[in-house]
């Protein structure tokens, strides 16, 4: 569009060494500019991409590292190897952006309504057809940082997923983990039923009624979308097969790991609020239990080693212990998911 811009290096020591070290015109793939919105305006990227593979910045371990078992939830991860155990919200500060976002959003609510009383009905709602509609100046950058905010959100998301992934792949040999469909749990139910117990109600004229309330239809759409726990697992995959590391996944339709007990070989279904079980005499987190039988599974991929569980087993709970006093100590506690 006939405007000029000067191009500059990013102080970065790290791009600066690979932009020296290859020949621009031999080595460059293809490149394209990015444009990203800030709250000052917009500001322009040339990405490049180079030929060759990936620079690889991690040093895995000396040893070898351990098979781990990984354990996604809508809003968790639990990793279990034979030497650590990690326990980890997934985006812990996301809930904050959403606040901000929802609080500016609510005062473009505001402005809208009070500068176009005339497109909407007395109940609140917009009234049907095409309208006309009046921005103020202070209305358009709000939405401008409501833009940026989610730019920010969704940048934070992935650097916190890299981090943690990073972190795990240091001492790992290979993974397993159990399929989620992320989608189809963010998806609202489309069964309508009742509850099997009666709860009581008072009325107006303060006698009692019981009544079967019907369940609620919502499922995890909400965390989810702050979460993003489809694009770490897909993150994960990804940063295995750069390192080489094997990824395996387990048949979900003949081995439930969240249901299973190895003691008894019986599978269990638990509800939602039960965060704990007891195991051979021991009180074991859910997630981590699940994320400790995924990790012992056998070659077939469809059933746990039960010697290897039995074996192992007091090793893992006392990592289990050490790392849920550690979390409280530091306050890293999360009642609805992690039972603590």
């Amino acid at each position: 569009m006939k405007h000029y811009y000067k191009v500059r290096v990013p102080k970065n020591e790290y791009i600066q060494n690979i932009i020296s070290s290859v020949d621009l015109k031999e080595d460059v793939v293809y490149s394209f500019l990015k444009r990203i919105e800030f709250n000052s305006g917009f500001k322009y990227y040339v990405v490049i991409t180079l030929r060759g593979d990936a620079p690889k910045r991690i040093k895995l371990s000396e040893d070898g590292g351990h098979r781990t078992g990984v354990d996604f939830g809508t809003s968790t991860i639990a990793t279990v190897s034979n030497n650590e155990v990690h326990l980890e919200e997934l985006a812990p500060e996301s809930a904050e952006y959403e606040k901000e976002i929802r609080h500016k959003q609510n005062l473009v609510d505001a402005s809208m309504r009070k500068h176009n009383p005339e497109n909407y009905n007395k109940n609140g709602t917009v009234k049907k057809g095409k309208h006309k509609w009046k921005t103020t100046r202070r209305c358009r950058r709000l939405k401008r940082q409501i833009r940026v905010l989610y730019r920010k959100q969704s940048a934070y998301i992935k650097t916190s997923h890299h981090t943690f992934i990073n972190r795990v792949v240091q001492n790992t040999s290979e993974f397993i983990l159990e399929p989620m469909n992320f989608k189809a749990l963010q998806k609202k139910s489309k069964k309508t039923e009742r509850k099997d117990e009666a709860t009581t109600i008072k009325q107006k004229d303060g006698s009692l009624k019981m009544v079967h309330k019907y369940k609620r239809k919502k499922r995890y759409g909400h965390s989810i979308k702050n979460r993003s726990p489809g694009l770490m697992q897909a993150d994960l995959k990804s940063k295995a097969t750069q390192y080489g590391i094997p990824y395996y996944e387990i048949d979900i339709h003949q081995y439930r790991a969240s249901q299973l007990h190895h003691d008894t070989g019986e599978y269990i279904k638990p509800t939602l609020s039960e965060r704990f079980k007891t195991i051979e005499g021991c009180k074991v987190q859910r997630d981590l239990y699940s994320a400790f039988l995924i990790c012992h599974t056998d070659d077939t991929l469809t059933a746990p080693d039960f010697i290897a569980c039995h074996f192992n087993f007091p090793h893992f709970v006392e990592m289990q212990d050490t790392l849920i006093l550690n979390k409280k100590k530091c306050g890293h506690t999360m009642k609805s998911c992690f039972g603590f």
